[in-house]
């Protein structure tokens, strides 16, 4: 980010940057590719999460200096990191125009150099005034940090660049070794910075956009490692193959094999019978209306998260922030700070739907991401690292002291152990479970597919227990005790308003969950919590469906009792709009 080069060829162009960082500052990690509207490759500052140099799908390119026009006094804080704003504006569809247009009050100044649609432009923030110039795309350039060259500096540069250009034959190999020269790398004796005793360039990252298929060449001159990342086209045979006929009827016949998979309208459309024959007898086709008076629609759909979360018992829960939809990222930051949050956090909609658009944010750019194509309002909370994951079937009949528990399910989370030999996606592809997941692992993984594990690493694919997201579910009701009941039994009752649901619980060891210690409850579900030991492979369709009317027949009970008590039960209008409601949610959902 310190010392770039632009080198235009007969078939394109070279995007070559200098890192020049104080040595005891932690290694950038090695280009990743992540896939939105377009690949985005790119090497990762591990400490703020941004990055210096971007290529985005197949022939747009940027690079990142620090500094403006010249060096300028740093501050003690600023509001956001200059490596985040750079993959904001790279990501947008007019790169130079969200320049123009975004606010950069308490941003660093700095200097990002773009190449896109064949045009090469500098875009310079001074720290109070924007700048936007295009530049010559047929002849080189190069440009330095104005935090850390003066102006001779930078004319020698110039002046290496044009007498090395005039008479070298341009390739990958060459710009290279011109970027690692004495005179160009970095130099304690150019520089005026304050910190130049204890910096050194520390890697050359180059964008070769010359060939059919861009490359990014990222050279750890520390370790003297080069990495070398591909872009492939956002449709390549690769992604096509996913979505081939031959691996859709793969999936296919995996799910018509395991129930577990099926759709829940082939699961549920039988039972329709023993529902009918419930609401007959309730006279509501709602007849669970009353089973959790604490909860809108008692829990079966449209209850806000953090609505449950708050009628929980302090400390049996992750901390949770709740973001309105739109919120800047700068108060989404603020709440993080006061908050004392550290990644990675878990963001999830604040109204919930079997796993959807929950992920794991690792950076500011991911949160960042999340929040820009979040159309909801959702939630933030630490993620829990606790090894075991569980779900908790628990009901409490009206009057009783104490209630019971119906079910337990383990959940194992989707991965793969390494060979030593195959890589990611050749491990994926020798299992059922997360051949099903191909699709949506293409995407969130990346480039990372084709990393090699070693001989029994295991690899997480899916950093949390959901079912239609590849997690395997075990059914564990063997596991009830009077210790666990008790302490679930504890918590459940100091939940106003609440008899029947589903805990989700992670967990350092049974002892400590026996014992009500270390233990986090990141999700409770109402009454339309399913059993969902049931999807344990060695369960047969016959066994959930008697599991499924048995627990529908405690919720039909527990709800009947409380309206006896006087909780109004749901109407049919009510249930109309419960409806309604759900469907506007879903379909805002599927926009993000």
């Amino acid at each position: 980010m310190c010392t770039v080069t632009y080198i235009p060829t007969g078939k394109g162009a070279f995007l070559t940057s200098n890192r020049d960082e104080r040595t005891d500052r932690a290694p950038a990690e090695p280009p990743v590719t992540r896939y939105a509207a377009a690949p985005l490759t790119y090497p990762k500052d591990s400490q703020a999460g941004g990055t210096w140099i971007a290529l985005k799908g197949q022939r747009d390119a940027a690079v990142l200096l620090n500094g403006g026009f010249q060096n300028h006094a740093r501050r003690p804080s600023y509001s956001r990191s200059r490596g985040l704003v750079m993959l904001e504006i790279v990501e947008a569809t007019a790169p130079a125009e969200r320049f123009e247009t975004m606010a950069l009050k308490g941003i660093e100044p700095f200097t990002l150099i773009l190449f896109t649609g064949g045009r090469l432009m500098r875009c310079t923030w001074d720290g109070n005034r924007k700048h936007l110039k295009e530049l010559d795309a047929h002849r080189p350039h190069i440009w330095a940090s104005a935090t850390l060259y003066n102006d001779d500096a930078q004319q020698m540069r110039a002046a290496k660049l044009q007498q090395w250009y005039g008479k070298t034959a341009i390739n990958m190999e060459s710009i290279l070794d011109f970027h690692i020269q004495d005179d160009i790398r970095f130099d304690a004796g150019q520089s005026f910075n304050e910190h130049r005793d204890a910096m050194a360039t520390v890697s050359v990252t180059s964008i070769d956009l010359t060939g059919p298929e861009p490359a990014m060449h990222y050279h750890d001159l520390r370790t003297g490692t080069t990495f070398v990342t591909r872009q492939r086209p956002a449709a390549s045979d690769e992604q096509t193959a996913f979505n081939s006929f031959h691996w859709k009827m793969k999936r296919f016949l995996i799910r018509l094999r395991n129930w577990e998979y099926w759709p829940l309208e082939c699961v549920y459309l039988p039972m329709v019978p023993a529902w009918l024959w419930l609401s007959m007898k309730a006279r509501s086709v709602c007849f669970f209306g009353a089973a959790n008076p604490s909860m809108r629609y008692a829990g079966f759909a449209g209850e806000r998260k953090s609505r449950i979360y708050a009628l929980m018992p302090k400390n049996t829960y992750p901390e949770t922030l709740l973001c309105a939809a739109g919120i800047p990222l700068e108060k989404v930051l603020a709440l993080l700070h006061r908050s004392s949050f550290k990644f990675p956090i878990i963001a999830k909609p604040d109204v919930g739907e079997r796993g959807v658009q929950v992920q794991l944010l690792t950076t500011e750019a991911d949160l960042d991401h999340y929040r820009q194509s979040s159309r909801v309002d959702f939630l933030l909370q630490p993620y829990i690292d606790y090894p075991n994951e569980v779900g908790i079937f628990y009901y409490r009949m009206p009057g009783e002291q104490s209630g019971r528990i119906s079910g337990i399910v383990g959940k194992e989370l989707l991965s793969v152990t390494g060979d030593g030999i195959s890589d990611i996606l050749t491990l994926i592809m020798q299992d059922d479970r997360a051949i099903l997941q191909l699709p949506a692992l293409r995407e969130s993984l990346g480039e990372r597919l084709r990393s090699v594990p070693a001989i029994g690493e295991k690899v997480g694919l899916v950093p949390y227990g959901n079912h239609s997201r590849g997690s395997k579910f075990t059914d564990l009701s063997h596991r009830i005790t009077p210790l666990l009941t008790r302490v679930i039994d504890q918590i459940c009752a100091g939940t106003p308003g609440f008899y029947f649901g589903r805990l989700d619980i992670r967990f350092k060891s049974w002892a400590a969950l026996e014992a009500g210690q270390h233990f986090s409850i990141i999700e409770l579900n109402g009454a339309a919590s399913e059993p969902t030991h049931i999807y344990d492979p060695k369960h047969t369709l016959f066994f959930a469906w008697k599991e499924i009317y048995r627990h529908w027949k405690i919720l039909f009970e527990i709800s009947i009792a409380n309206a006896r008590n006087g909780t109004p039960m749901m109407t049919f209008r009510d249930g109309r709009e419960m409806v309604r409601e759900h469907r506007k949610y879903l379909k805002l959902m599927q926009k993000m």
